[in-house]
């Protein structure tokens, strides 16, 4: 059970298949044409692409590699525009730029499939599909409502499914039905990353462990980076460091909220409870405000159980949370142990959209949203494209969106978790009603 604390790993589950190593330390070259900071998926893609080209890139990561949310997510791909919608883009952006964001989102799942097949990275990739849960039957006629415009706008394969119905999806009766998106897929991130970080080898990339930028100075030709291993100066930086962006770079962080999101890992299931409650294997969320994200294991033995944590990385609490939400969901659960409670920060915009471009001669792709695995990959790529001056591959429906901050705020999101107590009692409260 979840109380026998010596059996519970506060370590990603990912990482049984695909452990994080010890780099061995790297000398630090005096000059290089491209400095990334930031060794997760956006800062391994930028360096993939640019050294690809023949420039020499260096990536330095104030951890270990893998040490962010690139190995803690759960790996599900997708568009991911539920918070705003069509009518949302659209009262932002106007419709001809709204349409584009999301014809260019549903791209990126082919994206990232075209890209593990060119480089060769065996990570489980499926394509699977979502079932986005109405824990409302007034989210279910929303979704109704929604549904014909988005397919509209984006071409996407999915339909509504009636509560009468769902246990085709899903074996729980929490929900009221939903929409099945056929599109999406999921993926084992510790084995992407890692085969990420093997393309930029492959490509005479150099990956620096363990150097945190302390002071970027910008100079004739370029940019002094300090670190706390050395200095170096290079032509062109880029900012890949989302949640964990710094006081280096204070106009980024002023436009990023870190939040927490963690992820439990339930022990072995008999296959006939797994068919009973991932009969189609996809992946699954829903309409709560403060939403669950879930997904069997890439074998289909365990579920992947994910939402927000408390606000300490506390693998404790942060397992008492998920279990009585994954129990809530799946009642049939509520004797199966947890092997696994991990947390890590992901990062959201004001506005739920990413971004990516550049200020003050710095690079940056940024603010996935808690979405990041398909968003960051293709933003990176994009982004490495830009760096190289190549504007048709570079361009995307981003480009050049307002990235707004609020007044006094300083990149601390001190005010977080009194909101998200506040959207848990609204969804306990509407729960009572309904």
């Amino acid at each position: 059970m979840t109380d026998d604390r010596d059996e519970l790993k506060p370590t990603p589950f990912w990482w049984e298949d695909s452990p994080v190593a010890e780099e061995p330390a790297l000398t630090l070259p005096e000059q290089v044409d491209a400095l990334v900071v930031g060794g997760g998926f956006t800062g391994l893609n930028v360096a993939r692409v640019l050294s690809a080209a023949g420039r020499s890139v260096l990536v330095c990561e104030k951890s270990f590699f893998g040490a962010g949310a690139s190995t803690r997510n759960a790996g599900m791909l997708g568009p991911s525009f539920h918070k705003l919608g069509v009518q949302g883009l659209q009262a932002h952006y106007g419709t001809e730029r709204a349409h584009a964001i999301f014809r260019e989102s549903v791209s990126f799942v082919t994206f990232i499939e075209d890209l593990i097949q060119r480089e060769g990275i065996d990570c489980d990739f499926q394509r699977c599909g979502r079932f986005r849960c109405a824990a409302r039957p007034a989210h279910y006629e929303q979704m109704a409502n929604e549904l014909g415009p988005l397919i509209a706008a984006t071409g996407i394969q999915a339909d509504l499914v009636p509560k009468e119905d769902q246990a085709s999806e899903i074996g729980s009766a929490r929900f009221h039905g939903g929409v099945r998106y056929h599109d999406d897929a999921a993926l084992h991130p510790g084995k992407y990353h890692a085969g990420l970080m093997r393309s930029v080898r492959r490509r005479k990339g150099q990956l620096a462990a363990d150097t945190e930028v302390s002071a970027i100075v910008p100079r004739k030709g370029g940019f002094t980076v300090t670190t706390n291993r050395g200095t170096v100066r290079a032509a062109q930086l880029a900012i890949c460091t989302n949640a964990h962006t710094g006081k280096v770079t204070p106009w980024l962080r002023r436009r990023l909220l870190p939040i927490r999101s963690a992820m439990i890992a339930t022990d072995e299931l008999p296959p006939s409870l797994m068919d009973t409650l991932m009969p189609t294997r996809r992946c699954y969320g829903d309409s709560r405000r403060v939403m669950a994200y879930y997904r069997p294991s890439p074998d289909g033995r365990r579920i992947l159980f994910g939402g927000r944590a408390t606000s300490a990385e506390n693998a404790e609490g942060n397992a008492k949370l998920l279990r009585r939400a994954l129990i809530e969901v799946f009642p049939q659960l509520k004797a199966t142990a947890l092997t696994h409670s991990w947390s890590g920060l992901v990062a959201y915009a004001f506005d739920h959209v990413p971004h990516l471009g550049q200020h003050d001669g710095l690079y940056y792709a940024l603010g996935y949203c808690g979405s990041g695995v398909a968003r960051s990959s293709y933003f990176g790529s994009r982004l490495a494209y830009k760096m190289l001056g190549d504007e048709e591959a570079g361009r995307t429906a981003f480009d050049d969106l307002p990235f707004t901050t609020r007044p006094f705020y300083n990149g601390n999101p001190w005010f977080m978790p009194a909101i998200i107590r506040w959207h848990r009692l609204a969804d306990k409260l509407e729960s009572m009603r309904a």
